[in-house]
């Protein structure tokens, strides 16, 4: 690569792009550079110089403050001390050799009235000496340089490992949300049944006592099989009226002899939660639990402190169910929709007795 080719790669700026205006800033900076000098040297001297005479005297040290500190420098990170030293010298060298030929030419042409080496020893000294300013000037670059590299570096890790971070909870929530949908599915089949509307219908004239029932079975058809909101959760007040239906519509089937107490207290307006997670618990009741006992009924009890939930079930044991081990697949469906939503800010507590049933939900909404 020819000297002359160095300068344009590092001084031309490459049109619409951010290495263009790198570029530009490098080659006003330089005119800016020419400028300072030569106003001191024209307030110094009174003389002016030609335009052969500036190039002379820039052109070859620029040219070796771009080799030295992109091309010698670098070899210093790589631990090549003695080759960095080297070539420092070889550069220095070089570019005293190049000026002098230079000005020798120039002056046999008669293109300058005088040469910078006409006193030789002189003018070695303030060649070299030059050569070493533009290389302190390169090393000061360079370092600057290798700092915003390096800053770069650190900028483009950060940036990555946010956009992974970003990436990772977004898969995260996807994969939750398809676990979710999945376990819904499981659950809403407990709830579809195609021939409501035609049981309904027919009800009406045949047997008037089941219209009733058939509607909130419809009701709670209806709750399950609705998209929820963007946000995956219901308002508390529809779960708690969904739990009222559930049990009204078992009333029916104990001829409205069921022994369930069903309380709630606290605030429940604007409290949203996970839909279902509280109708599971309850459906293991009338699985699992005798609630025809009169001296011993079946009690849930609905918390609400602030935004914590504390839901607490209690009942007896049917004798045909009382050896039948706990965490069936409605709990552990229940289990796993709560760690997908409300990762460690819930708890479920279950504990039995060859008679008693007690099942524990905490939730930090």
């Amino acid at each position: 690569m020819s000297i002359l080719s160095l300068i344009f790669e590092y001084m031309i700026p490459t049109k619409n792009s951010k290495a263009g205006r790198f570029y530009l800033t490098h080659l006003l900076v330089w005119i800016l550079f020419i400028l300072y000098e030569s106003l001191i040297t024209i307030i110094i001297s009174g003389k002016f110089w030609t335009l052969l005479d500036y190039f002379n005297a820039y052109f070859i040290n620029i040219a070796l403050f771009y080799i030295n500190a992109h091309y010698v420098l670098p070899n210093w990170n790589k631990k090549r001390y003695y080759l960095t030293v080297f070539l420092v010298v070889v550069a220095i060298v070089s570019s005293a050799l190049l000026k002098y030929t230079f000005s020798e030419i120039l002056f046999y042409m008669k293109v300058t009235a005088v040469s910078p080496f006409r006193n030789l020893s002189l003018g070695i000294v303030n060649t070299v000496w030059r050569s070493i300013y533009f290389i302190g000037l390169s090393v000061g670059y360079w370092f600057a340089l290798n700092i915003i590299i390096e800053r770069k570096k650190v900028y483009d890790l950060e940036k990555n490992k946010l956009r992974s971070q970003l990436q990772q909870e977004q898969l995260q929530k996807k994969l939750a949300d398809s676990e979710i949908a999945f376990l819904k599915a499981q659950i809403n089949p407990h709830f579809l049944f195609n021939t409501l509307n035609f049981l309904y219908n027919s009800s009406l004239n045949s047997a008037p006592q089941l219209a009733e029932p058939i509607l909130l079975l419809s009701d709670i058809m209806r709750y399950a099989i609705t998209d929820t909101p963007k946000t995956g959760k219901v308002n508390l007040d529809d779960e708690i009226e969904q739990i009222n239906t559930f049990i009204s519509l078992n009333q029916f089937r104990f001829d409205h002899n069921l022994q369930l107490a069903f309380n709630v207290s606290g605030d429940t307006s604007a409290i949203e939660i996970l839909p279902l997670v509280l109708l599971t618990p309850v459906e293991n009741i009338f699985k699992y639990g005798d609630l025809k006992n009169t001296s011993h009924p079946a009690t849930i009890d609905l918390v609400i402190q602030g935004n914590r939930l504390h839901l607490t079930s209690r009942n007896r044991k049917l004798k045909s169910r009382k050896h039948i081990p706990s965490g069936g697949v409605g709990l552990k469906n229940l289990k796993l929709r709560l760690d997908a939503y409300y990762s460690d800010a819930h708890h479920i507590h279950v504990s039995e007795s060859d008679e008693d049933f007690i099942f524990e939900l905490q939730i930090t909404l």
